[in-house]
């Protein structure tokens, strides 16, 4: 069986070969495709850089990681099995927006990563765009509006990191307005209330259970009564990094036990992402 991760992110810092060998425990326990979020755009001050990512992260972030961020297709090229789906995470971009992601686009970069936060996430340890850029909830929202319009027109499947409970009103707006784009919401926005609103109402939103281990094994039964009722619309993503491919496996293998149905193991692990990836891998 062939499994598909729509969540990880490009951090590592070891040499290319040494690379390849971890891919290879990727390609061995059946993955077939990943999305790499890269953060091809970043400021030149690590602290600043810093405060727009989760805190659990920071260890990831070392000079060699950050200067493998710029240019990531010597890396695709790596599996001949396992196919890697660039994801243009645009954190950080601010300016030239329909230029820079048409150029991205033009480069290699299959679909769009954001993370909307605008005010500090003291949970996450994320300093937010109001800290980090010094622009009000209603500038975020411009330059994000902004940056969607013009991933969704290059035909770019969005992954959009975003509480629902502070931001619900924003995404649904976002959603309905691209209805021809297809959105991923992951760690089931936060809020499986919030997010089963958004899968009622778009056919072209999805969502991951991403970093949910720990929230799933304390409250199992609503979990799976969450991931029955959306079985169609949910990925598996698993929010590592590309230098630790155990992480993958482990969620993947976690996800297997949890569900004990095969048919919807199958259906986050392939179908969903093949569905949720249409518009992107297409173009």
């Amino acid at each position: 069986m062939e499994y598909y991760d729509a969540h990880i992110h490009f951090f590592y810092d070891c040499s290319l070969d040494e690379l390849r060998q971890k891919i290879s425990l990727l390609e061995k326990a059946g993955l077939a495709g990943i999305n790499i979020l890269v953060i091809s755009e970043f400021p030149a001050e690590v602290d600043t850089y810093l405060k727009m990512i989760p805190g659990t992260y920071h260890s990831h972030v070392t000079q060699d990681a950050l200067k493998n961020q710029k240019d990531p297709f010597a890396v695709f090229n790596l599996s001949p099995q396992l196919k890697m789906v660039p994801f243009l995470d645009a954190r950080f971009m601010e300016n030239h927006i329909e230029e820079k992601v048409k150029t991205y686009r033009e480069r290699g970069f299959i679909g769009l990563k954001l993370l909307y936060v605008p005010k500090e996430d003291v949970t996450f340890r994320i300093g937010g765009m109001e800290s980090t850029f010094g622009r009000t909830c209603k500038q975020s929202e411009k330059i994000t509006s902004m940056i969607i319009e013009q991933a969704s027109s290059q035909r770019m499947p969005i992954l959009m990191h975003v509480d629902l409970r502070r931001y619900g009103e924003f995404v649904e707006e976002m959603i309905g307005s691209h209805s021809g784009t297809n959105f991923n919401i992951p760690h089931f926005g936060f809020s499986k209330r919030a997010m089963s609103l958004l899968l009622d109402k778009h056919p072209n939103c999805y969502t991951d259970m991403s970093s949910l281990t720990s929230f799933m094994e304390k409250e199992p039964a609503a979990y799976k009564d969450f991931i029955q009722q959306y079985q169609d619309r949910i990925l598996f993503g698993s929010d590592a990094v590309i230098g630790e491919p155990e992480t993958v496996l482990s969620a993947l293998e976690f996800m297997k036990r949890f569900l004990e149905d095969m048919e919807i193991f199958d259906k986050l692990s392939n179908k969903n992402y093949k569905n949720y990836m249409v518009h992107g891998s297409s173009s």
